[in-house]
Order: C-alpha cells, then sequence, then structure tokens
C-alpha cells in the first residue's frame, strides 16, 4: 500500500510560501523524499510506503516546522496548512502608514572615480511613505525623487550630472521607486525588492533593509527609522557616459552604492 504527503506552507500571515522545501524522513532518519512547494504555497511528495514518516518543512529565513504523518495507503495524507515562522528576532516597526520626513532623512550615492577614490552626493529633495502591513512582508513603499536635486559640492559636477548625460533631469525630473516585497534577511536585516524608474527605464533593485527603531518626538509624532543600501548599474538606465584614461580606467565607475538613512513619522494606524 503506498500514499502521498500533502501540505499548504504559508507564512504566519496567512500569506502562500513559495520554495519551501519538504523533506520526508523515515522512523530511522533516511530520506524518503523531497519535494518544493509551489507559488500557491501547495507541496505533494511523490508515492510512498505505508508507515509512519517524519516531515521536516524548511524555507530561506524561516524557522523549520516538523510534522508526522501517517501512510496508511487508503490515499493522500493532508497535514493542511502549515505556518511557517520568520526565523531570528529582528524587530518589525508598527502597523500603518508612515510618511518619510524630509528634513531628517538622507539619500546618498557613491561612485568610484579614477579607480582610485570616491565621489559622494546626495539628493536633496524627495518623497515617499511607507505603508507596513500586519504581514510585513506585504509592506510597501513609493518614493519619488527630484533628480535635479542631486549635490555632489561641485557645481560643474552637479551641471554635468543634471545633463542628458546623465540624468537629464529636463525630459525626466522625478525617479520613482515603488516595492511591494519585503523578505526576511539575516536576523537583524531584511530584503526589500523594488523598481527603480529613472530616465523613462523601470529597473528591479534590490535594497538591503534594517529597521532601526520607534520614538515619540517632542511635536507630537510618532517615528520610525530605517536604513537601506544597495547598489545601481548605470548602463540598465541607459547613462553609456564612458570616458577613459589613457590607461583604460573609467573615469567614472559603471556601479553606483545606494545608502539611505530615512525617518518616517507615522500618520495613520
Amino acid at each position: 500500500m503506498r500514499g502521498t504527503i500533502t501540505a499548504r506552507v504559508a507564512t504566519t500571515g496567512g500569506r502562500p510560501l513559495g520554495d519551501a522545501v519538504m523533506t520526508v524522513m523515515s522512523q530511522t532518519g533516511e530520506q524518503q523524499a523531497i519535494a518544493r512547494s509551489n507559488s500557491d504555497g501547495a507541496v505533494a511528495t511523490g508515492d510512498l510506503e505505508s508507515g509512519t514518516y517524519t516531515v521536516v518543512i524548511t524555507a530561506d529565513g524561516y524557522q523549520p516546522t516538523a510534522r508526522v504523518a501517517v501512510v496508511s495507503g487508503a490515499g493522500p495524507v493532508s497535514l493542511g496548512e502549515i505556518s511557517a515562522a520568520r526565523a531570528g528576532g529582528a524587530p518589525v516597526p508598527a502597523a500603518g502608514r508612515w510618511a518619510i520626513d524630509n528634513g531628517h532623512s538622507a539619500i546618498e550615492i557613491s561612485v568610484r572615480h579614477f579607480g582610485i577614490a570616491t565621489i559622494r552626493g546626495r539628493f536633496t529633495d524627495f518623497t515617499g511613505e511607507i505603508v507596513v502591513a500586519d504581514d510585513i512582508e506585504q509592506s510597501s513603499v513609493l518614493a519619488e525623487i527630484k533628480t535635479a536635486s542631486i549635490d555632489t559640492d561641485n557645481r560643474t559636477r552637479d551641471d554635468h550630472l543634471r545633463s542628458d548625460s546623465f540624468f537629464d533631469v529636463e525630459q525626466y525630473p522625478i525617479a520613482e521607486f515603488r516595492a511591494g516585497r519585503v523578505r526576511p534577511g539575516t536576523d537583524e536585516s531584511w530584503t526589500l525588492d523594488g523598481t527603480l524608474s529613472l530616465r523613462g527605464t523601470a529597473v528591479p533593485v534590490t535594497l538591503e533593509l534594517t529597521y532601526l527603531g520607534e520614538v515619540d518626538d517632542p511635536w507630537g509624532g510618532h517615528r520610525a527609522g530605517f536604513r537601506a543600501t544597495g547598489s545601481l548599474r548605470r548602463a540598465d538606465f541607459g547613462i553609456s557616459f564612458d570616458d577613459k584614461l589613457i590607461t583604460g580606467v573609467a573615469q567614472i565607475g559603471g556601479t553606483a552604492t545606494v545608502s539611505l538613512d530615512i525617518q518616517a513619522v507615522r500618520v495613520q494606524p
């Protein structure tokens, strides 16, 4: 007599968890089957001999979960919905809508220059909103950056960056970042998957995000702090400026590092 073991894997908030791995072991500890969940969280083994098995569910960023299944040969054995708890103790912000405080936040960008040094700049004019969902992984971010606000403490360089060789601010005055997926990273961080639209081109961007905590401010507001880092390839956005030195070293590196220090004020629970 043979049978299968089925389950649906989800987060504690009920969201289907794809790419979770079901490992089935015999009572003597030998692996009998392994299967991976689909985008709906559904997972099923192949046929198994009758017997008692230990079923372990694992997924990146989540604590392992174990169940016992008894296969009798009378048909599929359903373990129902298995909730996977996020691994680690990284804190999360309170659910609600948060407005980015431009005056107490920074969006900085850095790039290699002549291959031997780093040029740093910042965007000084931007707005944004963070929506923290009850299921933290369903949270979202929307930010708009005025590209003409680039400031590297050098007027000639800033004018060049605003030209059509780089940001082309006359034709594309706004860069927009949208994200609608947050994934567990390490015990102290998250991974924010989004899309950056710059110069009319939308490119997937991943940021490593750290939540820094919350505090009541002196003006009756409630604030949260976040730090995020990532990298961008300028060629992905059609920025092809490629002047090189005689040695062949590029004047300006092809990859830029982005660093964000964000304060946000809670505007709606």
